[in-house]
């Protein structure tokens, strides 16, 4: 169970099998936008291999040094760019983390270059129903899988660690991250500690979803376009992220995220931490529907591959919950 979802789903006609046997069986890569020059620039473009490692061990090989678009999934063969600001940089392969440099960009990337992940996912020892695949890839082209953070999102403390920082109980946090090895709440980096914080924001944006699934909360939902050809054109209801720039619209979903505040007993204002003004989380939208495309499954026997490509910010494995009994 993902924390805060709700158990509810829309496909009748889930199918047993086993993922992530080993990590070629769970590949994702990059997408990164048109239009960006990978030909000439002032500095270094990587593609990184890492599989079955922690991010926080791909963060100690590059030193610091480079930019990235975002965290890819432990229990994975992952491959995703990175770029070196003016700096000289050789590819390397160590525990399980490979470095190719491919070529020279003009700016550093930045998170908005992301357009999302290509996923190829083996499932084994399947009862490889077809009538669960199919309805499983309606689900994902018309978008309605709900668009929760996945359990990646909340691995190990990160939940308890956020909480803890936005409520301002902070040798709690130093505690807890003490325990999880990271040398305490002054020595974690920037990018963990910030994970941290968007951990419980991501909890309480399961909550908003689940009260509206559940029906605890009735409304009328926002319309976003999302428009990024040829890959993601289509709309969703907006949900919402909490934070010290929330805005209530009215609508279902500010309506559910409101009261689920409430229930927390948290002000939106105490996503921004004075003491660590680095962590503070402003809030925003999210679509409350999964954007997918280029959906496919193939069958083999009693092993069966699925591919798609999901928008940034999406859990495959959220995806996956609409298809396997059992997936986390």
């Amino acid at each position: 169970m993902i924390p805060g979802s709700s158990s509810k789903l829309l496909n009748p006609y889930l199918i047993n099998g086993k993922i992530k046997v080993v990590p070629e069986d769970f590949v994702v890569a990059e997408v990164i936008r048109k239009g960006i020059d990978f030909k000439e620039g002032k500095h270094l473009l990587g593609v990184v291999e890492k599989r079955g490692v922690d991010h926080s061990l791909v963060v100690k090989l590059l030193e610091g040094s480079a930019n990235y678009l975002g965290i890819k999934d432990k229990e994975a063969l992952a491959f995703f760019f990175v770029s070196f600001k003016r700096v000289k940089v050789n590819g390397f392969n160590a525990d399980g983390v490979k470095l190719r440099i491919v070529g020279k960009t003009r700016k550093m990337l930045g998170r908005r270059m992301l357009l999302g992940n290509a996923f190829k996912i083996n499932i084994k020892e399947c009862d490889c129903q077809l009538r669960a695949l199919e309805f499983w890839k309606r689900l994902m082209k018309e978008w309605k899988v709900p668009n929760y953070y996945g359990p990646q999102r909340f691995a190990s403390n990160n939940l308890k660690i956020g909480e803890a920082i936005v409520r301002r109980n902070f040798t709690e946090a130093d505690e807890l991250i003490s325990a999880d090895g990271h040398g305490g709440l002054k020595m974690a980096p920037l990018w963990l500690k910030r994970l941290y914080v968007q951990a419980y924001q991501s909890y309480l944006f399961n909550r908003e979803m689940a009260k509206v699934i559940e029906g605890e909360v009735t409304g009328k939902p926002r319309q976003i376009e999302i428009r990024e050809p040829p890959i993601f054109v289509g709309y969703s209801d907006a949900g919402y992220l909490a934070g010290y720039g929330f805005r209530d619209f009215g609508d279902v979903y500010s309506k559910a995220l409101v009261e689920v505040a409430r229930e927390e007993g948290i002000k939106f204002r105490h996503f921004y931490i004075d003491e660590m003004p680095e962590l503070s989380q402003e809030g925003g939208i999210r679509p409350a529907g999964l954007p997918a495309s280029m959906i496919s499954y193939t069958i083999n026997g009693n092993s069966a591959t699925v591919r798609f490509v999901l928008y940034r910010g999406s859990y495959a494995t959220v995806a996956l919950r609409e298809l396997l009994h059992e997936v986390y």
